[in-house]
């Protein structure tokens, strides 16, 4: 099956500091990624060298066998969708304008927007429970509120490989289910792929089958959910001691 994104050789690093160091990393179809790794790592880093947005300082980053770094911005947002960690909103908009700004790398240029868009977008505030604000002033809205108009942004542009970077920020816990779910089941039904910057292990556990683990110092462990998600391993990486506990099925990792 080929990669949606393949990663090669690649370094990145900022103020002289490696975050990741000769990375080989292959995203799939049908992929489900959670990069952990504490606060300073180049999580977002990652993310952004992902989504084109940040050149690599070594290596190379190709989407569906084509350099990254050779294609249109979009091209790139025609496949890439980034949902950044924090947006300052400077202009004013309304809801339903912002979000069909996600339709932009579909639109021939200067174009306005079609019946279509509209029906996308709509589907869109509906699916993240924002029917009815449409015409809100997007300053208007409270944390939560843009963090799911962001999502519904993201889904009007209709990528394959969703980069989310903390996506939850903001919700309360009924909202950061459903919107996990929603990309969830984006994943499934595009045979997409879906990268998911957390810092809340259990979300990351229930939500991804695939593991990043960036420490900060140029390495990087890779792998599935059993081997990835160890006592020793996140010991390591969260630089604290870390315990599993084992409760009705489930599986639960504590500070020890």
């Amino acid at each position: 099956m080929t990669p949606l994104l393949t990663v090669e050789g690649l370094r990145l690093g900022c103020g002289g500091r490696d975050f990741c160091r000769d990375l080989a990393w292959s995203i799939r179809p049908g992929e489900r990624w959670a990069i952990l790794g504490p606060n300073g790592a180049g999580k977002s880093t990652l993310l952004h060298a992902l989504a084109g947005l940040r050149g690599p300082d070594g290596g190379e980053i190709r989407l569906a066998g084509q350099p990254l770094a050779r294609l249109s911005r979009r091209a790139v947002a025609r496949e890439i969708g980034i949902l950044f960690q924090q947006i300052d909103y400077t202009l004013p908009a309304t809801v339903l304008a912002t979000v069909l700004g996600g339709r932009y790398p579909h639109r021939a240029f200067w174009s306005q927007e079609s019946g279509e868009d509209l029906d996308l977008a709509r589907r869109a505030l509906r699916l993240t429970g924002l029917e009815g604000l449409e015409e809100r002033p997007v300053a208007t809205l409270s944390g939560g509120e843009r963090r799911r108009m962001e999502a519904a942004t993201l889904l009007v542009q209709d990528p394959r490989v969703l980069l989310l970077d903390e996506p939850t920020n903001h919700l309360d816990l009924n909202h950061q289910i459903a919107l996990l779910e929603l990309f969830t089941e984006r994943v499934r039904v595009t045979a997409g792929a879906m990268v998911l910057v957390t810092h809340d292990i259990h979300m990351a556990a229930r939500y991804c089958d695939r593991f990043l683990l960036v420490h900060g110092n140029g390495r990087c462990d890779q792998g599935g959910r059993e081997a990835m998600l160890t006592p020793e391993r996140l010991s390591r990486l969260l630089d604290h001691p870390m315990r599993m506990v084992n409760a009705d099925g489930e599986r639960f990792w504590l500070p020890a």
